[in-house]
């Protein structure tokens, strides 16, 4: 059974015989908080916020009524209700007390009976309007995650049943065609599966307040072109045209996060395909608005000519969990994180997001970012070599090796696998300098990847304490990455592997 939590009142009067009295009537029932005059009482009802306040009118410095006004006038305070207590019989100081707030008044001398039963109806009000904003909110809550689950359910088995069917085609066609068409198929649904676990994952680093940013170089007119090869096989599907235009002042080399700025574009971009008829038109703007010694702001615009909506449905465009109506999801699909997240990113990128729309005249969604400037170095352009560099790969499941060996087979490294963490302790201990680069997996049996690393940096020699140690692991949430980093591991790749993230990372290191 749980324990009753009484309601709390706050009693307010300069004369302690008086605090006395109305402590020892209500003493049983609530829980009592005192003050001797108005600063005191204001401070109190700041630091407690009773539930209601029984407030005595003359009081020397501030008074009742000056008391009453400022509760009033503050945010945190003008919710409380408040009895005064009182031993004017004048109806103009009632009247005044009521124009103000009050909600009653007690006489003195106190009447115990009277006393309760005044602050047992508010008590009563005060509880009963709790429980039924409460139940709103339940239901709100209750509707919302019903709504949420559902559309989430439909989002993540739609690109499922892409893939598990058409890799059971694929494996029945012996045509080369069929079998890249249905492959770019597979690709395709994989790649939006992804999507929406990022989508997931950053949704709850939201709540947790642990979505921050990286910062490196990347090749902005790069990224727009991955996006939109992304995006292919859904704009051919439905015949549309996406057009880009980047300033011709933009630095081709920005700082920044490229996946979190690639994932707002990207979202854009599928929100404005998504609701613009086949044969429709789509255009990416990338602008300068302002450039300086070593940063740069961005205005980015997604415009369509699609359905549009009006100003009222807008507003909700931003909130997690919620789309613009309910048929909307229904009819063109989607889980509605992709734009609170997306607000989220750009918030942290020092800019703004906003929608300009009217119903059947399209739409444009834009913001602004800001990101730093600097020249990419010639090293970063060039293939991982110079033959004779080995890496260490540490991975347990099988299949996963052959993964990253077959995308790795071209670089020239030499790999050597170790099926779990001790393994890679006692292969990388036994020829320390033999290794260049180690991959880790994270979780493994025997010896997960975290406690590996963290022998491997006791190690008592120069390689132990320098070599690069990536983690390679489906745990991507920044809060799990900080512990990855913290035990010694330089960066992260997650899982899935995509190839170009891959060798990117292994440029960064290697070359």
């Amino acid at each position: 059974m749980e324990d009753h939590v009484k309601n709390s009142l706050l009693i307010v009067d300069d004369e302690k015989s008086n605090l006395l009295v109305l402590h020892s009537i209500l003493r049983q029932e609530y829980t009592l908080y005192m003050a001797r005059d108005g600063r005191e009482a204001l401070e109190r009802a700041n630091e407690s916020m009773p539930d209601l306040i029984l407030l005595d009118i003359l009081m020397p410095g501030m008074d009742g009524y000056a008391v009453l006004a400022a509760l009033k006038n503050s945010a945190e305070t003008r919710h409380i209700p408040v009895i005064f207590i009182t031993g004017l019989s004048d109806p103009d100081d009632e009247e005044k007390g009521l124009s103000l707030g009050a909600v009653d008044y007690i006489s003195k001398p106190f009447s115990p009976a009277i006393v309760k039963l005044r602050v047992q109806s508010q008590i009563k009000i005060i509880n009963q309007t709790r429980l039924i904003i409460a139940n709103e909110i339940a239901v709100k809550s209750s509707r919302v995650r019903s709504e949420f689950l559902s559309r989430m359910s439909h989002e993540l088995r739609t690109p499922m049943n892409a893939i598990m069917g058409m890799t059971a085609l694929a494996k029945n066609t012996v045509e080369a065609e069929k079998r890249d068409d249905m492959l770019d198929k597979i690709n395709s649904a994989s790649g939006r599966l992804l999507q929406l676990i990022d989508d997931i994952l950053d949704m709850a680093d939201i709540e947790d307040n642990k979505l921050c940013l990286s910062c490196s170089e990347f090749r902005f007119s790069a990224m727009l072109e991955n996006i939109l090869h992304r995006a292919d096989m859904d704009i051919h599907a439905k015949r549309q045209s996406v057009t880009t235009d980047i300033d011709p002042s933009m630095p081709d080399t920005l700082i920044g996060d490229e996946r979190r700025l690639s994932h707002v574009i990207f979202h854009l971009l599928s929100n404005a395909m998504k609701f613009t008829q086949e044969q429709g038109s789509i255009q990416i703007n990338a602008i300068v608005r302002e450039i300086k010694a070593d940063t740069i702001m961005l205005q980015i615009e997604v415009i369509d000519n699609g359905i549009g909506m009006p100003k009222e449905l807008q507003e909700k465009l931003f909130l997690p969990f919620e789309q613009a109506d309910g048929g909307i999801d229904r009819k063109f699909g989607g889980a509605g994180l992709g734009l609170p997240i997306s607000k989220h990113i750009v918030g942290l990128m020092g800019g703004e997001i906003w929608v300009e729309s009217e119903l059947g005249k399209g739409a444009k969604v834009a913001f602004t970012m800001h990101a730093q400037l600097k020249v990419l170095e010639a090293q970063d352009e060039r293939p991982i070599s110079f033959a004779g560099k080995v890496a260490l790969l540490a991975e347990d499941v099988e299949i996963n090796r052959e993964i990253v060996m077959a995308m790795l087979e071209d670089t020239g490294l030499h790999i050597e696998c170790a099926v779990d963490g001790r393994n890679a302790l006692e292969l990388f201990a036994a020829d320390p300098g033999k290794f260049n680069i180690i991959l880790m997996d994270v979780n493994m049996p025997e010896m997960d990847g975290v406690e590996a690393t963290r022998r491997i940096r006791a190690l008592q020699t120069p390689e132990g304490a320098k070599v690069p140690i990536i983690a390679m692991t489906a745990n991507v949430l920044m809060s799990e990455v900080e512990t990855y980093l913290a035990a010694g591991m330089n960066d992260h790749v997650g899982k899935p592997l995509e190839h170009g993230k891959l060798l990117s990372i292994f440029n960064k290191y290697l070359n």
